[in-house]
């Protein structure tokens, strides 16, 4: 059924039949119903179940666990600390894939935990209008509460998903709880939306660990969580990644990727540089005269070599051993010689002196 006529009847004639009013449908969900009706879906029929064999799941499990590693953890937390009985976490990738779920016991025995699965495909086109499917098609967080699932099966439950998006702002993967609950929604959706952020934000250090990066809010209280912007910046001062929490807060300025941070800021790199490897804590202005702050992030300055074919650890010289910040800027200068092997090419990346660096090698 494609005729628009045809699908807004059946659409309404649903709403009836299941005693519901047009006004009680945002336009996400009523647009999504839409799409079920046109891909023939009827709402009163058990929805079919999609499951993918064991050996493919086990191939995509495969292919996706460099990004599991980081994934698991969070949902544990998140299922850890949704409250309530009846309700389960799942990952799936990008196009509704569910690879990983948590569930409590309650769960395991309804519709839903039996069929929620690793292996089965929870696309809005299959399983109709659901959190982890608009998820997937509107690609920003969703609850689907109740009735506003499309299928009648569905309507006991509230579903609440994000999508985990890379730093190239495409989406990765989402993570969906869902629970029988309805008096904490605006409460399971931020804990998920959370998750989401946390798990973006390791992956943004996994990616740029080699740069240096910079996180900024402005507020500076804020400047420990995962609210922040991050920038990836080069040792010439140059921008090769950015959070989509920087793409926000930056908004209107220029094309991040790629820009020289002196072109988004009025402070120079390079007049901060020392004072960002020190840890200190700046403020800072854009061209457009917003003022943030800014600090490293802390976790580019774990003791460890840049190089990842390198097994021993990079130790500071002598002359910095009294003091955690000495210790901290020796390592990452002594370490990022040792991943250039050139004292000019550790210059640009770090904007230190070459003088420095030499100070730090003797």
């Amino acid at each position: 059924m494609t005729n628009l006529a045809l699908v807004n009847k059946e659409y309404k004639n649903i709403l009836k039949k299941r005693g519901m009013n047009s006004h009680q449908m945002n336009g996400d969900i009523s647009d999504s119903w839409s799409r079920c009706i046109a891909e023939g879906l009827n709402p009163f029929n058990s929805p079919k179940q999609s499951v993918i064999s064991s050996t493919e799941l086990k191939q995509i499990k495969e292919q996706n666990v460099s990004l599991r590693k980081i994934v698991i953890p969070e949902i544990e937390l998140l299922y850890s600390q949704i409250a309530g009985t009846n309700f389960m976490v799942a990952y799936s990738d990008d196009k509704g894939l569910v690879l990983d779920t948590i569930y409590d016991k309650t769960c395991l025995q309804t519709d839903v935990g039996k069929s929620v699965i690793p292996g089965s495909i929870w696309a809005e086109k299959i399983c109709g209008t659901n959190g982890l499917g608009l998820s997937v098609e509107l690609k920003k967080p969703t609850i689907v509460s109740g009735k506003e699932h499309f299928f009648v099966a569905h309507e006991k439950i509230s579903c609440f998903a994000s999508p985990i998006i890379n730093y190239d702002g495409k989406t990765i993967g989402i993570i969906d709880a869902s629970t029988d609950s309805k008096s904490r929604e605006q409460h399971t959706l931020a804990l998920v939306k959370l998750a989401t952020r946390s798990i973006e934000t390791k992956l943004f250090i996994k990616k740029f660990s080699n740069e240096l990066i910079l996180s900024f809010h402005p507020r500076q209280e804020y400047l420990t969580t995962t609210s922040v912007g991050m920038l990836a910046i080069n040792g010439d001062g140059v921008i090769v990644g950015a959070n989509r929490n920087a793409k926000i807060m930056l908004n209107g300025l220029v094309d991040l990727k790629n820009e020289n941070f002196n072109n988004i800021f009025t402070n120079s790199f390079s007049s901060i540089a020392a004072d960002i490897l020190n840890n200190k804590i700046l403020k800072i202005t854009d061209h457009l005269g917003s003022s943030v702050f800014v600090i490293k992030s802390q976790n580019f300055s774990e003791n460890k070599v840049l190089d990842s074919n390198k097994t021993e650890k990079t130790y500071s010289c002598k002359n910095c051993k009294d003091t955690k910040i000495k210790r901290e800027k020796c390592i990452l200068i002594r370490s990022t010689f040792l991943e250039t092997n050139n004292i000019s090419v550790a210059s640009r990346k770090l904007g230190v002196s070459r003088t420095t660096i030499y100070k730090h090698l003797r």
